[in-house]
């Protein structure tokens, strides 16, 4: 077992095990493990398309890579020299491991590896929540207020999923929602967030975010919160609200299979 220095976000650990496919508790530091998972082969609930391979570097050193059942052995060898993050980044690195993830998707009849997603992943818990107060924010279980221009409601969250959104003008302007991962919804939000451009740098995405993270860790949750690592507002975002590093993930995600297997 990883020792308990090492499971800083228990609860993160466990959602990201569910979806992975094993259990992080069991993975040490310094140790890269793969495993092999037919959830690769599936679309998540949610997302649009299916994650065909999934890493997750995590701050404690940990390691884990989930891959379709037979890529697992391949995927192992492609990896065994990866020490450092700039090798994990490396656009040559996801290359090589794309060719051998096609492989795998073509013999379950699915579609190739359409895209390459490097993502920052932060947690937060109830000790690091800071709350933003900006403007008026209401928790929302419809979309009976309307949303300014350009900006989108997580409709399939109503009404029984958590969202908090900024109003002004008569209209919702910034909204932040847990998404629906059919995984821990009721101990892990997964973030996302949006606002629309006339209305940012006003603090309404900290706000709408931090009421999401306050809600569930009122209840003994946790929060998860991803975004690319060049998108430097929202990774303020998110560290103005508590979040810490969590890990570093590599996803290869391929076109959603037209029907569930």
């Amino acid at each position: 077992m990883a020792e308990e220095k090492h499971r800083a976000f228990p609860l993160v650990d466990r959602f990201h095990g569910i979806r992975m496919g094993l259990d992080l508790a069991d993975v040490s530091p310094g140790v890269m493990t793969v495993v092999e998972t037919a959830r690769r082969l599936r679309n998540e609930q949610s997302y649009g398309y299916v994650h065909a391979l999934w890493w997750l570097w995590l701050e404690d050193g940990r390691s884990a890579v989930s891959v379709p059942p037979g890529a697992g052995d391949d995927v192992r060898r492609v990896i065994s020299t990866v020490r450092t993050r700039e090798a994990f980044e490396d656009a040559a690195l996801a290359g090589l491991l794309r060719k051998r993830v096609d492989t795998a998707l073509r013999a379950a009849g699915l579609e190739d590896v359409d895209r390459v997603i490097h993502d920052l992943v932060f947690a937060c818990n109830a000790a690091l929540l800071c709350r933003h107060r900006h403007g008026d924010c209401r928790r929302f279980i419809n979309d009976s207020v309307p949303a300014a221009q350009g900006l989108r409601m997580p409709k399939h969250c109503f009404p029984d999923g958590i969202v908090y959104g900024v109003v002004e003008d008569d209209q919702v302007v910034s909204v932040a929602s847990a998404h629906r991962t059919g995984v821990m919804e009721d101990r892990v939000a997964d973030l996302g967030i949006g606002t629309a451009q006339a209305y940012r740098r006003r603090g309404y995405a900290q706000t709408a975010v931090s009421g999401v993270v306050e809600e569930i860790t009122g209840k003994s949750g946790e929060a998860r919160y991803s975004c690319s690592p060049d998108n430097a507002a929202s990774i303020a975002t998110a560290r103005s609200v508590g979040f810490v590093p969590y890990a570093v993930s590599l996803t290869l995600s391929a076109p959603s299979p037209e029907k569930e297997r």
